[in-house]
């Protein structure tokens, strides 16, 4: 076990970190993706759940 940590240890050395400027930049990607995707799935369930609507009222009169 104490063999596994060490060499966790001696790996995360070889890591390439990201700069400041590289994680602003990522964040900012992943960040408006999502709201993107909310914008997306908010629509589509908003028209969906219209038409539903829509289709229960003509069934029903």
């Amino acid at each position: 076990m104490i063999q596994f940590f060490k060499d966790s240890v001696r790996e995360l050395k070889h890591v390439v970190w990201p700069t400041k400027q590289e994680t602003t930049k990522y964040f900012l990607i992943v960040v408006s993706v999502l709201v993107l995707f909310w914008i997306y799935l908010f629509i589509a369930s908003t028209l969906f759940s219209e038409g539903l609507l829509y289709l229960k009222n003509m069934v029903s009169n």
